[in-house]
């Protein structure tokens, strides 16, 4: 992790003090990148409840850009996003606590072409059992990974098309015991089915994650819904998703299960 910071530090360094064309603005407005929209960990937040269950998921947080950088004829767009992901069970007069996720990252976002941007980052995540669940009886895992990710992100010439691919490498990974060195290929897109007015239209979106350390068994995640997108790439999205394969939550790394849930998520 350190060795990696350092490079980053040092390519930014670069283009800081590059004389020839160096343009910095720092807290841009717009994103480059939008948040992956089925994908369930982003940097947002949200509210969904389950419709085969009792149960509601959260999340609070986001994911903003730091500094826009041009330099050497590149821009290159650092943001720094951080959130928390929960799931409430209701327990008759009050709702118990199941889990509380933790995740943070730092990006880089070069457009190498008017369609193509390409990511690269690192990121830590660690997911906890809450006291109302180990009141329960559940039995807590030690779930902690720090990654360094590869992306392509592609815009498409048709229906507000964005499709993403790319890597998660877990440099340090535990879950009980350490299983460093496991890979996660992520892909997914997003497209627009219908302009329903001005600024808001009915979309669709997927995301496809294989977990190596589960021998590249899937989290399979389709949503559908509403979304209202400014022009900065802040979004606001009523959306249906529908999710099965492995779970999502590290406390339940091995699981899998299929959710139905409709939620409202804010992507800042």
């Amino acid at each position: 992790m350190v060795r990696f910071l350092l490079l980053n530090i040092v390519l930014f360094t670069l283009l800081l003090r590059a004389d020839e064309g160096l343009s910095v603005e720092f807290v841009p407005a717009k994103k480059l990148v939008p948040l992956f929209a089925a994908s369930g960990p982003e940097h947002r937040v949200s509210y969904a409840k389950h419709l085969t269950s009792g149960t509601f998921s959260g999340s609070m947080g986001g994911s903003l850009p730091a500094a826009d950088v041009r330099a050497f004829g590149l821009l290159c767009q650092l943001s720094a996003g951080g959130s928390v992901h929960t799931t409430l069970r209701n327990a008759g007069a009050k709702f118990s606590v199941t889990n509380v996720d933790f995740v943070v990252d730092v990006t880089f976002d070069v457009p190498v072409s008017d369609a193509t941007i390409v990511r690269t980052g690192w990121g830590h995540t660690s997911h906890h059992l809450a006291d109302d669940a180990m009141s329960a009886g559940l039995t807590p895992n030690n779930y902690a990974r720090d990654y360094y990710a590869l992306y392509g992100v592609h815009a498409l010439p048709f229906a507000d098309t964005r499709v993403y691919a790319g890597v998660q490498y877990s440099y340090s990974f535990l879950i009980n015991t350490r299983m460093d060195g496991q890979w996660m290929p992520h892909l997914g897109g997003e497209g627009t089915f219908l302009r329903v007015w001005s600024g808001a239209a009915l979309y669709g979106a997927f995301d496809l994650k294989f977990r190596g350390e589960l021998e590249y068994g899937s989290t399979q995640s389709f949503q559908v819904g509403l979304k209202a997108q400014s022009p900065l790439n802040r979004t606001l999205r009523l959306a249906y998703t529908f999710r099965t394969g492995l779970e999502e939550r590290g406390q339940f790394y091995d699981r899998r299960e299929t959710t139905h849930t409709i939620g409202l998520f804010f992507d800042l």
